[in-house]
């Protein structure tokens, strides 16, 4: 696997996963619940995607820094995670 590849897919992961969270917080900015909802499964979506195509580039190169961007896209899923939770209880 060659490095241009190896990039590509760390901008696409990395990028799903900045992608979610703008969308998210922008949501939450708004203050209507219908919106934060929408915003909210589609973070929860870009998310899964970004996940996955992390998964398969540490099954590909299994590479440290996978590990790391992996651990990164579970940290950011749970505070996204946690903000929806309390904004309806």
């Amino acid at each position: 696997m060659n490095s241009q590849d190896t990039r590509h897919g760390i901008m696409i992961t990395l990028g799903g996963t900045l992608i979610g969270a703008l969308l998210y917080i922008f949501a939450l900015s708004l203050d209507n619940h219908f919106v934060i909802i929408t915003n909210y499964i589609i973070a929860m979506i870009l998310y899964t995607c970004s996940f996955l195509a992390a998964f398969q580039q540490y099954k590909k190169m299994s590479s440290h820094l996978m590990i790391y961007i992996l651990i990164l896209i579970i940290i950011v899923l749970a505070i996204s995670t946690y903000s929806f939770v309390s904004i309806f209880l």
